[in-house]
């Protein structure tokens, strides 16, 4: 146990004490509690996303509350505008936190009086201590363990000040050598203990005899010892966090226990895995673009699609759901823990197109027009340049195929509709080469006979247009082509007709192509 002597000389600002932070961070009334917590060290990774949609949506299912906690006390490694793309990415995915400011402040790095409060007691209670081990040593301490292949850390004997005597500590901190205040584990890692974990049921894990760092050299707390004091007074019922987090379970445990807190629920997430040359890894910040939410975004994924996809991770039926529902309201969705990976999530990009197909098929034409302009006005100039130059075409572009059943599904995402859509206008037109193999005389005859049909009906048009196909020698179909010894069908009339007005074998319903187009630009097209 330390004296005030010792506590004046570490802490000569101090203000207030344990209790007066325990009592002005008092009890809510609401449950569940969940947050997260993320370190400001550049952008947001897929699986942190997952991470905050998980615990956003246990909250919401009972009407809990969810709170944004940043973790910035390794002043190294924060980027500066971190916090704002982290915050901006949230908002962009409809999951809203509640801040209140009686439990705040909420950036860890303005809580620093608060943790030295509780080391202050742990350190009159004799559960912690000051540490003058050096960087050298400790590295030396490290190889020594590495040799001779024994856990690493500072425990047991290597524990150098584990037992120092208040008044040679004063001496070191006098004489200038550096320090931090580290946890006097009463651990033994010889004997277990079972947790509970709310996604993997009960773990037998070893305790933890490390002396863990609390409060570094500049005064901050690690992350150890901020996870619990925060949790503890901001009151979280549940702390939900990916399964990197499992080792350092027994440390949380046994800090809850040493302050004397009530452990709150935890459940571990599997990492979400990728498959690279047959074997499954983690999704990686280094290696994968798509572990950056932002490059998704940039990349025209729609934030409704990105959300759909990660909720199919998150529980096996949300799928269903989709389905069922038709709709990219995933806030209505009831999570359910018992549906969640146990085996780690597999991120599939050809899996992410198709929800991102589905997803903008659930749009209205509106919602859809405003999202792809908004898109474009950021990622794409060309694309928003040919957009706001008729807005009302390219509306009607997006709306070509959609039917109160059926809706058109050929992008997953905004930066494949400039390519699909570049044949609408003539400056791109005009540029493209006709690619045809047949002949030329018989390329003239269809371009005749294709004009010389009615378009004010769409179904009499095809109706028309099959039967002056079929007079120039186009079969209807493969069946008849045979029947009848025919060389060509109605498929490559079209296609010709196709190549002619669009550029392409396949294009969108050719009759709306049409009436976008005009007539006047068709004929033009065709060379008439």
């Amino acid at each position: 146990m330390y004296t005030e002597r010792l506590i004046n000389l570490l802490f000569k600002d101090q203000v207030h004490n344990r209790a007066y932070y325990e009592n002005l961070y008092k009890e809510r009334d609401v449950a569940p509690i969940l947050r997260f917590a993320p370190s400001p060290t550049g952008y947001l990774h897929t699986g942190s996303l997952y991470t905050a949609l998980i615990n956003y949506m246990l909250a919401l299912k009972d009407n809990g509350i969810f709170y944004l906690r940043i973790e910035d006390t390794d002043t190294k490694r924060t980027v500066s505008d971190a916090y704002e793309m982290i915050e901006r990415d949230l908002n962009y995915f409809g999951i809203k936190y509640e801040n209140d400011e009686a439990y705040g402040p909420y950036f860890q790095s303005k809580r620093k009086d608060i943790y030295q409060a509780l080391v202050i007691d742990l350190l009159k209670q004799g559960k912690a201590y000051p540490c003058f081990l050096t960087e050298e040593e400790i590295k030396d301490i490290k190889s020594y363990q590495e040799e001779n292949k024994l856990r690493t850390g500072i425990y047991g004997s290597y524990a150098k000040y584990r037992d120092i005597l208040e008044d040679e500590a004063i001496d070191l901190i006098n004489s200038g050598k550096n320090y931090v205040i580290r946890l006097k584990s009463l651990g033994d890692f010889k004997k277990t203990f079972k947790i509970k974990d709310a996604l993997r049921g009960e773990l037998e894990l070893h305790q933890n005899d490390f002396d863990v760092v609390l409060l570094k050299q500049d005064g901050l707390p690690t992350y150890h010892f901020a996870h619990v004091v925060d949790d503890f007074l901001m009151h979280t019922t549940m702390v939900v966090r990916g399964e990197e987090w499992l080792t350092s379970l027994p440390i949380h445990v046994e800090l809850f226990q040493t302050l004397g807190y009530k452990l709150p629920k935890y459940l571990h997430l599997d990492s979400i895995m990728k498959l690279d040359n047959g074997a499954k890894r983690k999704l990686s910040k280094r290696r994968d673009l798509e572990a950056n939410v932002s490059y998704l975004i940039e990349d025209g994924y729609p934030k409704e699609g990105i959300i759909n996809y990660l909720m199919t991770l998150a529980n096996s039926n949300y799928e269903d759901y989709l389905k069922e529902n038709a709709s990219n309201n995933y806030k209505i969705f009831k999570i359910d823990i018992k549906k969640m990976s146990k085996t780690g999530a597999l991120f599939d990009i050809d899996k992410l197109n198709h929800i991102a197909k589905e997803s903008l098929s659930y749009m209205s034409l509106d919602e859809l027009f405003i999202s792809v302009k908004t898109w474009a006005n950021l990622y794409s100039k060309e694309l928003y340049d040919l957009i706001i130059s008729d807005e009302d075409k390219f509306r009607d572009i997006l709306n070509i195929g959609n039917k109160e059943t059926t809706k058109r599904k050929d992008f997953a995402k905004y930066s494949e509709i400039l390519e699909l859509i570049k044949p609408f206008y003539s400056k791109y037109f005009d540029k493209m080469i006709l690619k045809l193999n047949y002949s030329k005389e018989l390329v003239e005859s269809v371009k005749k006979a294709f004009l010389s049909t009615d378009f004010t009906d769409e179904t009499i048009w095809l109706e028309n247009l099959k039967e002056t196909a079929f007079k120039l020698g186009f079969a209807k179909n493969k069946k008849e082509a045979l029947a009848l010894d025919m060389t060509y069908q109605f498929a490559d009339f079209m296609r010709i007709v196709r190549n002619l007005i669009f550029r392409r074998d396949n294009s969108p319903s050719l009759y709306q192509v049409i009436s976008i187009l005009g007539l006047d630009e068709v004929k033009r097209r065709l060379g008439v």
